[in-house]
């Protein structure tokens, strides 16, 4: 790995930047099954080993690399963020080469796009908020809510950004039980509030019924996710299916798909 990229980075010597992917091979030993601490809808993450500590590299699946306008707003929110309560970023990879494929019919050659499209973070090795629903202690709960609210608070009035995915699975929890939010796949601008999408992810239980309805965003989207959760963790109970599982939806042209 050249000069110590990922290592000055995460010691803070130099700020979050583009990595390369012969790096991210080489820390996650070519991403070996052996190194997955996690799947998800969208991507596959890998820990990753540096001399000085340990990353976690979510490989984005190639059937959601076509659209560039998702990663692309996703790397711009995650580089301006900088909260205890958010899980800290490192650097991403944009990397795309042309292989040529065979047409049997022409008997020709055509030439298609290998993308990957990959995001570093912080290691956070407590697993998400999913696994401590219930069984805390109740200071310990009310920690986690009062973190979650701060970093919710951070995004919308200070970045001005809104994350709109925001459930158990995309809160992370460290050592110290403290929270941390992730996962910025879905994330808007405030400047964006009130318009409506017709294409829309969203995980039932935690949406807001505007947006299943009619694509409305706003930052009050965050805020009911955030009474969900905020319910789940003084009632110790889950009200809503593991949103790990089979609670993800994809609207497109109006029709209601399961991812």
């Amino acid at each position: 790995m050249e000069p110590d990229v990922l290592e000055q980075i995460f010691d803070g010597s130099i700020e979050p930047r583009d990595i390369k992917l012969s790096d991210l091979q080489s820390i996650t030993k070519n991403f070996s099954e052996d190194q997955i601490i996690g799947k998800g809808g969208f991507g596959t993450v890998y820990k990753g080993v540096l001399l000085n500590g340990v990353v976690a590299v979510k490989r984005i699946h190639n059937m959601h690399t076509i659209d560039e306008k998702l990663f692309h707003r996703e790397v711009n929110s995650l580089l301006m963020v900088n909260h205890k309560n958010i899980v800290r970023f490192l650097g991403f990879c944009s990397h795309t080469v042309h292989k040529p494929f065979k047409n049997e019919g022409s008997g020709g050659y055509i030439l298609f796009e290998d993308r990957e499209r990959i995001l570093c973070f912080e290691y956070v090795n407590n697993g998400s908020l999913e696994n401590y629903i219930a069984g805390l202690q109740w200071d310990t709960r009310y920690s986690i809510i009062k973190g979650i609210c701060e970093g919710l608070q951070y995004l919308h009035m200070e970045k001005s950004i809104m994350h709109m995915d925001l459930k158990p699975a995309n809160i992370l929890i460290d050592d110290n039980m403290v929270a941390k939010i992730t996962d910025f796949g879905l994330s808007r601008m405030v400047e964006n509030s009130q318009t409506k999408t017709t294409n829309r992810f969203f995980t039932l239980g935690y949406s807001a019924p505007e947006y299943i309805d009619s694509g409305t965003m706003s930052p009050s989207y965050d805020v009911y996710s955030l009474g969900i959760i905020i319910i789940q963790l003084v009632t110790g109970h889950r009200s809503v299916t593991n949103s790990n599982n089979v609670s993800v939806f994809y609207i497109v042209d109006g029709l209601f798909l399961q991812i």
